[in-house]
């Protein structure tokens, strides 16, 4: 029988709240880190997972400074790891003086401190150390960093639109990117990527408007940038996307939003993160919501999916759902995903070697092969996409001059290139495994889908991206798409090995 988990996976004491989570892999386990306690001055939590469903409180890894502009409220942490350091962008404030405004206040912190900052620490579990000053001499929460393909940093964060001259919109809070020139630096020039402009995305009175809990992820070369909009103690928030072609616009934000909202017994979910799960191949997003009517934000987590046109989370889900899968390799299937943490001065896959910078810290490396062509990533930057060479392709392990710990290799097969298909025409994945799979599918139009001889018809009218899933109890030699009398536009599919 497949193991199930219910949401909430973090709920803590009654009232406990557990707002804006973010979890970072470091070698075997999960680490979640969430805003800390919005009475004041308590340091930000961290959790401990190897499974991304059971999590182990594991302290405080920041604590508020003692006086100074990181004094109280330290919200909506998120950490990056780099070459043996782990870099924690928040935001907090410096102590209210008599008689300064407390609007949108909540402890004793000044709202007009608030800023980003940086601490850092070699340990995900702290203790963190606060940089002297803060990142961002302006209002500013919610920063989240992004790290492009070729390595590039850009910071995504909130301010507050009437400090930006060139904004006569609605009032109310929007979200800019800058690049990051260091871990602790900016280059000065911040561009617009979200501010408010649809109805839902502010108060009942519609007087006062948030984009808020910006979250960056590419796809076919556009960026697709999944804010939270309205109040966060409202019934109205959720979550919109917007898109672009470059990291600085012009970002477009889409019609339908919001694309994720309450139901099913959760309300107002919102400010996610994602992170693939154990089996390093399938992707889940992790947010904070209300549950039924417990007080409190808490963590939930569901599955991800590309539909066509947008990341999708599955979700918000109360009832049983499966628990994330371990990592299932084949053999006979000639896709996979791997992930390995390598410390030393290279690292060595497929026959190609790529130097690691310093061999005295773990790195991350990540692999994904598709028919015989595999990119690989160090530290989440792009280093290689090439063909396996043929004199190794029954040989794709790890080497290294160091050591090589915590490798996971996976069957997956992830074809985000866009089939356009002519009515009555087919496409063909080869797959050869013998085991379980589990299937999803962007389509527009209707098609057949075969898989393993059986055959399933999804009808839909052109112009919309439906997403298809299907799970299939043993192997197949290929998965077959047949496109109907209209012609049929696939993409995004993801095979997976299942145990």
């Amino acid at each position: 029988m497949t193991a199930t988990f219910t949401n909430p996976v973090i709920s803590g004491a009654p009232g406990e709240d557990h707002g804006d989570p973010f979890i970072i892999k470091y070698l075997d386990a999960f680490y979640l880190y969430h805003t800390g306690d919005t009475a004041g001055r308590r340091g930000v939590s961290v959790h401990r997972s190897t499974d991304l469903v059971h999590w182990e409180f594991a302290g405080y890894a920041l604590e508020a400074a003692e006086s100074g502009w990181a004094w109280s409220d330290l919200w909506a942490p998120e950490v990056v790891y780099e070459r043996g350091v782990f870099y924690m962008y928040i935001s907090a404030t410096r102590r209210r003086a008599a008689g300064e405004s407390v609007k949108w206040q909540r402890g004793e912190g000044a709202e007009a401190g608030r800023r980003v900052g940086v601490a850092r620490a070699r340990d995900p579990l702290g203790p963190f150390v606060w940089d002297e000053h803060p990142l961002l001499d302006r209002w500013s929460i919610d920063a989240h960093p992004f790290r492009d393909d070729d390595g590039t940093m850009w910071l995504f964060y909130n301010v507050r639109t009437e400090d930006e001259p060139a904004w006569g919109g609605l009032p109310g809070t929007g979200t800019v990117c800058e690049r990051l020139t260091g871990a602790g630096r900016v280059d000065g020039s911040p561009s617009i990527v979200t501010f408010p402009s649809q109805r839902w995305e502010g108060n009942a009175a519609g007087d006062w408007f948030w984009n808020e809990g910006p979250y960056v992820l590419k796809r076919r070369g556009v960026y697709f940038q999944m804010y939270s909009g309205g109040n966060f103690e409202g019934e109205t928030y959720a979550v919109g996307s917007a898109s672009a072609h470059a990291v600085t616009g012009a970002w477009v934000k889409r019609d339908d939003n919001p694309i994720f909202d309450g139901g099913d017994g959760i309300r107002s979910p919102g400010h996610h993160s994602f992170v693939f799960g154990p089996d390093v191949a399938t992707p889940y997003a992790v947010y904070h919501g209300y549950v039924r009517e417990a007080e409190g934000r808490k963590v939930l987590l569901d599955r991800l999916a590309w539909c066509g046109d947008l990341p999708r989370i599955l979700g918000p889900t109360k009832d049983p759902q499966p628990k994330p899968p371990p990592a299932v390799f084949d053999e006979a299937v000639p896709h996979r995903r791997a992930e390995a943490w390598v410390r030393g001065g290279w690292v060595e896959y497929a026959g190609a070697r790529f130097a690691l910078g310093r061999d005295d810290v773990w790195h991350q490396v990540e692999v994904a092969e598709v028919a015989g062509r595999f990119s690989l990533r160090i530290g989440g930057v792009l280093r290689a996409s090439r063909p396996v060479a043929g004199d190794v392709v029954r040989d794709r392990r790890f080497r290294s001059d160091g050591d090589i710990e915590h490798v996971t290799v996976a069957s997956s097969l992830d074809d985000g290139a866009l089939h356009e298909l002519p009515a009555a025409s087919s496409y063909v994945w080869q797959w050869g495994g013998y085991g379980p799979l589990e299937l999803e599918l962007a389509v527009d139009g209707t098609v057949d889908l075969v898989v393993g001889g059986e055959l399933t018809t999804h009808e839909g009218a052109r112009g919309t991206y439906r997403l298809v899933q299907v799970t299939h109890p043993r192997g197949t030699d290929e998965i077959a798409v047949h496109a109907g009398p209209d012609g049929a536009l696939v993409t995004d599919l993801a095979v997976r090995a299942r145990p």
